[in-house]
């Protein structure tokens, strides 16, 4: 299970990124102040949903391209079925083991895509998301460490991130939280 929690920025946060090339610290005040209910409303109640469904459509993409990212794609460790010189190199698991004449080619962390459409969040009350997956086994895969999968022998398992802080992330909520905040203040 992995579990990350997003809060409401606050207002010098807001200030920063959003107004402090616009405006003076008290023009910024004073436009929120004349707007304080409905920028308070839509913090606590509109902005944990939108900022949960850009955060579980970009910790999705990190399968799309076999990467974490954050400041650029930090790419997967590959898998061993991809390697020539591997014992594993193109064993299906679905298929008994036998090789599979796609398989060295597959996506990673894509077999059924159950880890990546386990991503989703939960609104915990006024202005708090929390990104979860509730996968068992969603904690090795997204932060590497000691695995066992019945039947085999314990093995580490490496990191492949897939949900985490993301440079990339806090980009796209600044859009968001910008054209919503500009839909309600209007300076």
């Amino acid at each position: 299970m992995v579990r990350v929690c997003y809060c409401n920025p606050d207002p010098i946060q807001i200030y920063n990124i959003l107004f402090k090339d616009t405006m003076t610290p008290e023009e910024f005040i004073k436009m929120l102040q004349e707007n304080a209910t409905e920028v308070q409303e839509f913090l606590d109640n509109m902005w944990p949903y939108i900022a949960g469904d850009t955060a579980v459509n970009h910790f999705k993409e990190n399968f799309d391209h076999e990467g974490f990212m954050d400041g650029g794609v930090t790419p997967w460790d590959d898998v061993k079925r991809r390697d020539n010189d591997s014992e594993w190199y193109g064993i299906a698991p679905n298929n008994k083991g036998r090789l599979s004449s796609t398989r060295a080619a597959d996506p990673i962390l894509k077999d059924t895509n159950e880890l990546r459409d386990a991503i989703d969040y939960e609104v915990r009350g006024a202005g708090e998301v929390v990104i979860v997956n509730e996968k068992p086994y969603a904690a090795v895969h997204n932060e590497g460490g000691h695995a066992f999968v019945f039947g085999k022998t314990p093995f580490e398992m490496p990191k492949r991130q897939f949900i985490g802080d993301s440079e990339e992330l806090n980009e796209k909520n600044i859009d968001e939280l910008t054209n919503e905040l500009d839909n309600i203040i209007q300076p």
